[in-house]
């Protein structure tokens, strides 16, 4: 499949990337101490990404209310496993903006995301399919074939909560006082602890970000355009001086 071809030469790419910058190093300032430069230059990159980049991003968009409310799909884990929460604004009520979720998924109508990496290289769905099945309790949300959440509960215009035996994903979208929406994505793990779970996450995790953020601004642009393309026109009529 495509996509599992891509996100193994992205991981490729990014381990000659980094042997590559080694060679240099070693090159430049011998074995020993190109060695421990390298060594330096990736500690300092690793905690850089724990301390500050890794906080950041894994509450993309979210307020503190939000990080720190109760979502639906919470309790199929343990209270303290590690959680993800990301959040945008949408300029069109939840009616409007929930069935771009029931269609999301490989297969379905796509991830709203990168397309040439995720999808199988298929340009996701501009619009609503009428056509395509409807979402049930029990489908799985296909990240790859075979492979993906299976949806656990729907609440209509509210929310999906799908997920596996140690994970669980909500998409939540609730009104803003303004006739808007929040779209709020949670992600929830209790993987074990071991050392292909953080050589997994390490790899993941920045790139989920990075995969999501785009998802989220893409429903967000849809959603919206089909705001401004069912809006009535206003016409202004101006009267000509002295009738």
């Amino acid at each position: 499949m495509r996509t599992k071809q891509v996100i193994g030469l992205i991981v490729l790419g990014c381990m000659l990337a980094a042997l590559g910058i080694l060679a240099v190093l070693i090159a430049w300032l011998g074995v020993e101490l190109g060695t421990v430069v390298g060594l330096v230059i990736a500690a300092v990159l690793i905690a850089t990404y724990l301390q500050v980049l890794g906080p950041w991003q894994r509450r993309w968009g979210a307020t503190d209310e939000e990080v720190g409310r109760a979502m639906p799909g919470d309790g199929l884990l343990r209270p303290d496993a590690p959680s993800t929460t990301r959040a945008i604004t949408i300029g069109a009520p939840p009616d409007e903006v929930f069935p771009w979720l029931v269609q999301i998924g490989y297969g379905r109508g796509g991830w709203y995301s990168y397309d040439w990496i995720d999808n199988d290289g298929k340009p996701s769905m501009d619009r609503i399919d009428p056509v395509l099945p409807r979402l049930v309790v029990g489908d799985r949300i296909e990240m790859l074939p075979g492979f993906g959440p299976v949806v656990r509960e729907i609440e209509p215009n509210h929310h999906i909560v799908s997920g596996g035996e140690a994970d669980s994903w909500c998409l939540l979208v609730e009104p803003t006082p303004d006739g808007g929406t929040r779209l709020i994505s949670r992600w929830r793990q209790d993987w074990p602890k071991t050392v292909g779970t953080y050589v997994w996450l390490a790899v993941a995790d920045p790139g989920a970000f990075v995969m999501e953020q785009k998802m989220l601004r893409r429903i967000r642009d849809l959603a919206e355009r089909g705001q401004r393309m069912f809006q009535p026109v206003t016409r202004v009529h101006t009267l000509a001086a002295g009738s």
